[in-house]
């Protein structure tokens, strides 16, 4: 196997991606994980607005139906919520970053996921929620939205008018109710999140799934902090000659973490741009006659529109 140097700087097209990934699309078996807020949704202001755009919900239906191709969803979200977003038929689901994991089979209802959950004290999550609840009492703003997922707890600025003073503000309560920081703090974009010492990140996480399904390359995408932790996985895993593949760093918003395009192969250049690469994937890997190469007339017009940064708030 060809390890790859990261090489992730100017955002890229679908077309380009797919070129890069042309070596590995031959072998078998092949591993896709992705990410979801800011990879296969645009970010909108409230999390729980964010939908998925409609052409990754195809493509990964058709990669999930491939023989040799797993597909799975690692996300920030519960296993349960991102499912229900997602609704992807033979698909792994890594909730909580992985302390979640379910898998849904094909036709199967996504209310019926069965999840396993890491085990950790139960003080955690109380914790967590005493949190959740006394910032969210001391800050009282429309803008800041809290995510409870015990054992973890994570706090949404995005629609902040100011969001560097959001976030300050949101560190300083933080600090203030959890002095002794039993909850290791984990900064994203405009999220501030508390999980407890231990539980699995997604580099943790990229790494059982390569372990469990000893894939010979694998494509990976995100858009987060905490997506350049899988990223770093991948790069080690290549390596050491376990694997193969590509990091692809998704640009959901102007800015794109330093963290996430270091360890990126790639930088697509919006989530639109990472469904067409899913959907050139899945055209190439056996969805030819059931997938359009891009979005097109309305659908095309949809996409872009929810690709596009929201509007700060007045």
């Amino acid at each position: 196997m060809t390890a790859v140097t990261p090489t992730a700087a100017a955002a890229v097209t679908a077309g380009e991606a797919l070129r890069r990934a042309a070596p590995f699309l031959s072998t078998r078996p092949l591993l896709i994980v992705s990410d979801f807020d800011g990879t296969l949704s645009p970010i909108v202001l409230d999390p729980w607005g964010a939908v998925m755009l409609p052409l990754a919900r195809r493509a990964l239906r058709l990669l999930a139906g491939v023989d040799d191709v797993h597909v799975a969803i690692l996300s920030g979200r519960r296993a349960s919520d991102v499912a229900e977003r997602t609704r992807i038929g033979g698909a792994s689901y890594l909730g909580n970053h992985g302390v979640e994991s379910g898998r849904l089979q094909r036709r199967q209802r996504v209310r019926s996921l069965q999840v396993e959950v890491v085990r950790v004290d139960d003080r955690f999550s109380e914790i967590a929620e005493h949190l959740a609840t006394a910032v969210a009492a001391a800050i009282g703003e429309p803008w800041l939205v809290v995510e409870r997922k015990p054992p973890a707890v994570a706090f949404h600025f995005r629609g902040a008018p100011d969001v560097d003073a959001a976030g300050a503000r949101i560190r300083e309560e933080v600090e203030r109710l959890d002095p002794e920081r039993i909850l290791i703090r984990f900064p994203g974009r405009r999220v501030l999140e508390l999980r407890p010492p231990g539980v699995p990140d997604k580099g943790q996480a990229m790494a059982t799934l390569i372990r469990e399904h000893r894939p010979r390359a694998v494509f990976t995408l995100g858009d987060d902090i905490s997506d350049a932790e899988a990223f770093q996985t991948l790069a080690r895993a290549r390596r050491s000659g376990q694997t193969d593949g590509l990091a692809l760093a998704v640009q959901a918003r102007s800015e794109v973490p330093p963290q996430v395009t270091e360890a990126a192969d790639l930088l697509l250049a919006s989530p639109v741009e990472a469904a067409r690469f899913l959907a050139g994937l899945a055209r190439r890997l056996g969805g030819a006659s059931t997938l359009e190469a891009a979005p097109t007339g309305e659908m095309a017009q949809r996409s872009a529109a929810m690709a596009r940064p929201p509007a700060k708030a007045s």
